[in-house]
C-alpha cells in the first residue's frame, strides 16, 4: 500500500496509521460529560429497573462510489449475525428488514471525513428517527478510519447524526483483513449503547466507568499471542483486557464483553434510548 499523510504526519500504510491508534474516531467523553451522565443513570436508577432484554432494529444505509462500496444482503445477514453472536449474553438482539436497506450512489459523501460536511449531508437526508432504530451508514472513511459512533447522550442533542458509520470493508467478507470479520460493527455499537474504550483515561481512577474491566495505558493490537507492543497494564496488574470488544485488537481475538460494561449499555438504553424499548 503507498504511503499516505495526514495532519503533516506520514505512514507507511494504512495498517500502521490503525496500529497507532486512529482506527476509531468516536469522540472521547469529557470529564463534564461522564458526570452528567453518572448522574442521569442514577436518576433513572431510583425511579425504575434498566431494561433487561431489547431488539434493535437495524437501517443498514449503503452510500457507493458506483460498484465501490457496494454491500451483498449475504454480507448482511453475515454482519447481523456477527452483531448477534457478540452481543448474545447481554439481553441485547439485532434485526433488519431487507426491503429497509438504503443504498445511495454519492461519490461526495462516500469518503466521507468525522464530523465532516459530507457526513451531516448525508445522514440528514438519509436517517431514519434515531430514537427507535440504529442507522447503520458504510462507506469509505477518510484517514484510514474503521469506523465512529455516537454516544446514547448525545442522542437529544443532535438527532441527525446520530448512529455508527462504518468502513464497508470491515463488513464479514470484506478486504480491510484483520479487520474484516464484522467486529468492527460491535466496537462502535458499543459506543452507540454507552461504552468507552477500556482504555479509557488510561491508568486513571475514573477509566471506562465500568470497574470490571482492567485499566491499562493504551490500546492494545494484533492477537495476544502475537502482540508487538506490550500489554499496556497498569501499576499493580499483569494484564489488559485483550478480549474485550472495546479494545482495539484484531476481530478474531475480540471475543467479550464483560457483566459490568452489558449492565452499562442497559442503563444507557433505559435512560437514553427507551424508544428502542417501547417503539414510536
Amino acid at each position: 500500500m503507498a504511503k499516505f499523510e495526514i495532519n503533516r504526519k506520514t505512514f507507511t500504510n494504512q495498517a500502521e496509521f490503525i496500529k497507532r491508534g486512529y482506527r476509531c474516531a468516536t469522540d472521547i467523553p469529557t470529564p463534564l460529560q461522564k458526570e452528567r451522565t453518572r448522574n442521569e443513570i442514577a436518576l433513572m436508577r431510583s425511579a425504575m429497573a434498566p431494561v433487561q432484554n431489547v431488539t434493535i432494529n437495524v437501517q443498514f444505509i449503503h452510500i457507493t462510489n458506483g460498484n465501490k462500496g457496494r454491500i451483498t444482503e449475504d454480507q448482511r445477514l453475515k454482519q447481523i449475525k456477527v452483531l448477534n453472536n457478540a452481543y448474545s449474553n447481554t439481553g441485547i438482539e439485532f434485526v433488519y428488514k431487507p426491503e429497509t436497506v438504503k443504498v445511495v450512489d454519492k461519490p461526495a459523501w462516500f469518503n466521507m471525513g468525522h464530523r465532516s460536511a459530507a457526513e451531516r449531508e448525508a445522514k440528514t437526508e438519509l436517517h431514519i428517527p434515531p430514537e427507535y432504530a440504529l442507522n447503520f451508514y458504510t462507506a469509505e472513511l477518510q484517514a484510514a478510519l474503521l469506523g465512529w459512533a455516537t454516544f446514547p447522550d448525545q442522542l437529544q442533542g443532535d438527532k441527525v447524526m446520530d448512529g455508527v458509520v462504518i468502513l464497508h470493508s470491515t463488513l464479514p467478507g470484506g478486504t480491510a483483513e484483520p479487520f474484516n470479520l464484522g467486529e468492527t460493527a460491535t466496537h462502535e455499537i458499543g459506543h452507540w449503547l454507552g461504552l468507552y474504550h477500556t482504555f479509557q483515561d488510561g491508568c486513571t481512577a475514573e477509566g471506562d466507568e465500568v470497574d470490571d474491566t482492567e485499566a491499562h495505558a493504551g490500546p492494545n493490537f494484533g492477537c495476544k499471542n502475537t502482540l508487538t507492543d506490550k500489554d499496556n497494564y497498569c501499576p499493580g496488574q499483569t494484564q489488559a483486557p485483550l478480549k474485550n470488544f472495546m479494545n482495539y485488537v484484531d476481530d478474531k481475538c475480540m471475543t467479550e464483553f464483560t457483566p459490568g460494561q452489558i449492565g452499562r449499555m442497559k442503563d444507557m438504553i433505559t435512560t437514553y434510548r427507551s424508544g428502542l424499548i417501547f417503539g414510536p
